[in-house]
């Protein structure tokens, strides 16, 4: 076995340990950023969202809590877009293409999908206060500056998720 075959492998294990953990409140305000394509193959930064609070949540196909989630993140993009507030999920499968098109589709997900990559949990954790990833579901919320100001590991309760957005909002 290859050297990036078992780091894949050993990546893909550690996001099914921690798949559904519980959710707790953080509140690092590390600034990090990204460089993804989406599902057409436009690149999307971070950054091109400042000034708007960013719903960022990590999933996968194949992870159960990711898949209860969507409807969530759909209703809250639904509700909130016009506010100020924008959804991005980041698609964590290894061939996330060939699965996440198929799986927007069915779903009719309105909401910024971006592919990610090993490389975006390296950016989220170089230099800063952020705890490691421990694996899909993992959602943060982002204000307005590119701030971290809320962490959900595991899936998110949505009323507890909405009051966070509605006090950045007020900011």
């Amino acid at each position: 076995m290859n050297i990036s075959r078992l780091i894949v492998s050993l990546f893909v294990l550690l996001t099914l340990i921690h798949c559904g953990g519980n959710p707790h409140d953080g509140n690092p305000t590390s600034d990090f950023d990204f460089n993804l394509p989406d599902l057409k193959g436009n690149l999307h930064a971070l950054k091109d969202f400042r000034g708007e609070v960013v719903v960022l949540n990590f999933w996968a196909t194949w992870c159960p809590p990711c898949l209860e989630e969507t409807p969530k993140l759909k209703d809250l993009h639904l509700r909130y877009k016009d506010s100020g507030v924008h959804v991005i999920g980041i698609a964590l499968d290894k061939d996330s293409l060939d699965l996440v098109r198929p799986f927007v589709k069915a779903n009719n997900i309105s909401y910024t999908i971006l592919k990610g990559d090993q490389e975006i949990f390296t950016t989220l954790s170089a230099g800063s206060s952020v705890e490691e990833f421990k694996g899909v579901p993992t959602t943060l919320i982002i204000d307005r500056k590119g701030r971290i100001r809320e962490r959900f590991d595991g899936s998110f309760e949505l009323e507890q998720l909405e009051d966070r957005l509605r006090s950045l909002l007020a900011e």
